[in-house]
C-alpha cells in the first residue's frame, strides 16, 4: 500500500473529509491534498501519528457502525471512576457525545500496552467543556450494556 493510499484509506475510515481532517489535526488542506494525490510524501512517522490518531479518535464510532444491528446496545455515561452521571451534568455529556465534540483517552499500562475495563467503560473527554457547561478537563466513561 502507497503512502496516499494509506493516508487517504485512514480518513476515509473515520468518516471524515480532507477538510475535516485538516480542521481537527490543524494539517493544512494543501497538505493532505498533496500528500493523497503522492506529489508530496510526508516522513513516516509523521503517516504513523496520523493514522494512530485516527484510528484511536474514532475508533469507538466505527465500532459502533460495526455493531450487530439485531441487538441494540444502551449506553451507560458515568463519571471518570464509574458512578453514573446525574443531571444536568448527563445531558450535557449526551449533548456532547452527539456532536462528537468529545475525544476518547487510552488508558495504557506501564508498558505502554492500551488496556480496557470493560466493567467500566471507555474513557472520554469534553473538547470544548464551556459549550456545555462542563469543568475545563471534564472526563467521562462510556459502558454498552
Amino acid at each position: 500500500m502507497t503512502t496516499a493510499e494509506r493516508i487517504k484509506q485512514a480518513r476515509l475510515k473515520a468518516g471524515l473529509s480532507k477538510k475535516e481532517l485538516s480542521e481537527k489535526y490543524r494539517i493544512p488542506l494543501r497538505s493532505i491534498q498533496q500528500w493523497e494525490e503522492g506529489s508530496r510524501k510526508p516522513p513516516e512517522y509523521v503517516i504513523d501519528l496520523l493514522v494512530r490518531c485516527l484510528e484511536l479518535d474514532f475508533n469507538h464510532e466505527l465500532a459502533e457502525h460495526e455493531q450487530d444491528l439485531s441487538a441494540p446496545k444502551q449506553l451507560i455515561f458515568t463519571d471518570h471512576i464509574g458512578k453514573p452521571l446525574k443531571e444536568p451534568v448527563l445531558s450535557a455529556v449526551k449533548q456532547a457525545y452527539d456532536d462528537r465534540k468529545v475525544q476518547f483517552i487510552p488508558v495504557a499500562d506501564d508498558e505502554g500496552n492500551q488496556i480496557e475495563n470493560p466493567r467500566k467503560g471507555k474513557l472520554f473527554m469534553v473538547l470544548a467543556p464551556e459549550e456545555y457547561g462542563l469543568d475545563i478537563g471534564f472526563e467521562f466513561r462510556i459502558k454498552e450494556v
